[in-house]
């Protein structure tokens, strides 16, 4: 992870990480279910549990959200420029079902 403060773009390694044919940018929020159908794929091979989830998760999930960035680099997938501050809270709920207990 690495925010850039001028431009307020959160790079945001393996978080949001999509699968298939993708933009290259998006503003909609699609990127979620993306991001859950990339996690169950991922999860069904060798590279399965490469997020982790820990009662650390949504704490940090959420102070991504408070840097306010305008957008998430994404490393793999479509980067996003719409409500970023509601999207690292919104991962949370989908990482919670996937690994949480």
């Amino acid at each position: 992870m690495l925010f850039e403060e001028t431009n307020a773009t959160l790079f945001c390694s393996d978080l949001f990480h999509q699968t298939g044919d993708v933009e290259p940018f998006t503003e909609s929020e699609e990127i979620l279910e993306r991001t859950k159908k990339a996690i169950i794929e991922y999860q069904a091979g060798p590279l399965m549990d490469y997020l982790p989830y820990t009662k650390n998760t949504k704490r940090l999930l959420h102070e991504l959200s408070g840097l306010n960035p305008k957008t998430l680099a994404i490393m793999h997938g479509s980067s996003f420029g719409g409500a970023c501050a509601r999207l690292p809270r919104g991962l949370d709920p989908v990482l919670k079902e996937l690994f949480g207990n």
